[in-house]
């Protein structure tokens, strides 16, 4: 994605242009990751509530992960195990979107920022900025998502109890009205101070397993060597075939 916007937005962009892209490619990248991640953890979730709210008879009985797969898949279909994939995408879309996003755009910001100077340090200041510049990104990144997506979060939480406790069901604009009602604004945004660190201790260690994964893995190929390599490849067949 990062790739394709760099092509499309030319080789002259701005620096400022540079890091629009890196918040939008993080953005979209981290959105796709989220559904994706949404269409594995549903059915788990969903076969893990129907293991919880079982009693201990029926647990012994039919609380096997497999035989509950196995019912739900004959009563309900395969659609049967992605009850709630709606509520989920609600907010862990919006959430991974804005995540990534403030993530992706913070950390090309501060690495421009410090510039060519990484390369005139030694190898434990380098480990040292690039653990601060982690750290920073995740932490900003936490803020951003929390506070943005805390409403939703807030809401959806409150649909979940309200459909649980009550037989019939709330639409979200009514959670919302009646939130509003009764706490007013700072009602939709209560518990943002705790989402933000677990969001940005979940994110900091996330997010360096991955740097340090990627760069792990990373080789650098001298491609020049695979084009020879074809070129002669192609000699060679042609000689054959003559």
């Amino acid at each position: 994605i990062s790739d394709y916007l760099h092509r499309f937005s030319g080789k002259d962009s701005s620096e400022r242009s540079q890091h629009l892209i890196a918040s939008a490619s993080g953005g979209l990248a981290g959105g796709l990751a989220a559904m994706s991640a949404q269409a594995i953890v549903v059915p788990m979730d969903v076969i893990s509530q129907r293991q919880m709210v079982m009693d201990n008879a029926k647990y012994l009985e039919r609380g096997d992960a497999l035989r509950i797969f196995r019912d739900i898949t004959k009563k309900e279909g395969i659609i049967g195990l992605y009850k709630g994939l709606g509520l989920s995408l609600f907010t862990s879309l919006p959430t991974g979107s804005i995540w990534w996003a403030a993530y992706s755009g913070s950390q090309n910001f501060m690495r421009s920022m410090i510039g060519s100077r990484d390369s005139e340090k030694d190898w434990f200041s380098n480990i040292a900025v690039n653990g601060i510049v982690q750290v920073t990104s995740g932490l900003t990144a936490a803020v951003f998502a929390a506070t943005l997506t805390q409403p939703l979060d807030v809401v959806k939480t409150r649909h979940q109890v309200s459909t649980s406790n009550s037989l019939q069901k709330s639409s979200y604009t009514n959670v919302a009205r009646e939130l509003y009602s009764m706490n007013g604004a700072k009602g939709f945004f209560r518990g943002t101070g705790p989402r933000i660190m677990s969001l940005g201790l979940w994110g900091t260690v996330l997010s360096s397993a991955y740097e340090i994964l990627r760069n792990v893995s990373r080789k650098d190929y001298d491609t020049s060597y695979y084009t020879d390599f074809s070129d002669q490849t192609r000699i060679m067949r042609r000689k054959s075939n003559l």
